[in-house]
């Protein structure tokens, strides 16, 4: 068995463990239980996608890029997936996979995809920015320039 098929395999042992555990803690019968369990439950669903994001990133982006050419759109310059995260805004906390593209030398620096929503009046929108952290919420977030965001994917947490 290679390494890929054993950690493929660890990871759905481990995505079925994190439900088992949060179904049970969600069983509470008082509201704080209910209050906590809704915490672990987004936090423990962010940390399976974040995990299954940085897995099968390879076949995510293969995936994209595929689609893309078979749309007359192929893109210039390396292509990578990586975790994205949104903050807030209507549609909530959500967790997902981007795929970035710029120069090779660039790309390889980026670890996630931060993703903010901005309002102005009436007027709403988001920003995605290209970060060399894999945590954007925790320490000093620093951009990567010349890198774009090529597509987003993303679940509600």
């Amino acid at each position: 068995m290679n390494h890929s098929s054993r950690t493929r395999k660890l990871f759905i042992l481990i995505a079925i463990g994190v439900f088992a555990v949060s179904m049970m803690v969600g069983a509470g019968r008082n509201t704080a239980d209910r209050a906590v369990a809704g915490i672990l439950d987004s936090v423990i669903k962010g940390g399976v996608v974040t995990i299954a994001v940085m897995e099968f990133a390879d076949e995510l982006d293969d995936g994209i890029n595929d689609l893309l050419r078979q749309r007359g759109l192929e893109v210039q310059g390396m292509t990578k997936v990586v975790p994205v995260i949104r903050l807030g805004g209507r549609g909530g906390t959500q967790a997902g996979a981007a795929q970035v593209v710029g120069p090779a030398e660039q790309v390889e620096k980026v670890q996630a995809v931060a993703e903010f929503e901005l309002r102005l009046g009436m007027l709403r929108g988001r920003a995605l920015i290209p970060v060399a952290t894999k945590n954007p919420l925790k320490g000093k977030v620093k951009g990567v320039s010349g890198v774009g965001v090529n597509a987003s994917i993303k679940v509600r947490i």
